[in-house]
């Protein structure tokens, strides 16, 4: 993956020229068609995804609870806690996706230590 996609994406526009090209090097892009269910509630939380084109509705027990866009980032959480998701999240549109699996995501500790900090800041905004 190209490091310039990830600058698109708030929770790495900040981030140096050096840790995104190692975020790159672990990145895939991902495409899902309007409709599908991207994740689902109590589900293994195996990936942080990242919008890059699209938009997704987010449900907790079938009860809406947001809709998001491209810049947006979901599935941190249970990525951090290795908890089970706890929301659904269905494509309204066409997406296109960064992802990022669990191993690497837990890689950045090392290797991206400030992008690591950017995701944990990110799941303690979201508790509160």
């Amino acid at each position: 993956m190209d490091s310039t996609q990830l600058k698109r994406i708030p929770l790495f526009a900040d981030a140096s020229d050096e840790d995104l090209a190692r975020v790159a090097t672990f990145a895939q892009s991902k495409e899902v068609p309007e409709g599908e269910v991207v994740v689902s509630e109590g589900g293994f939380s195996r990936e942080l995804l990242a919008i890059e084109e699209g938009t997704v509705e987010v449900t907790r027990d079938g009860e809406h609870v947001a809709d998001l866009g491209p810049g947006d980032v979901f599935g941190e959480a249970g990525m951090l806690d290795d908890e089970m998701r706890s929301a659904t999240v269905t494509a309204t549109s066409r997406l296109k996706l960064i992802s990022l699996g669990h191993f690497e995501v837990q890689r950045l500790k090392k290797d991206a230590p400030e992008v690591f900090g950017k995701i944990e800041e990110l799941v303690e905004q979201r508790r509160t």
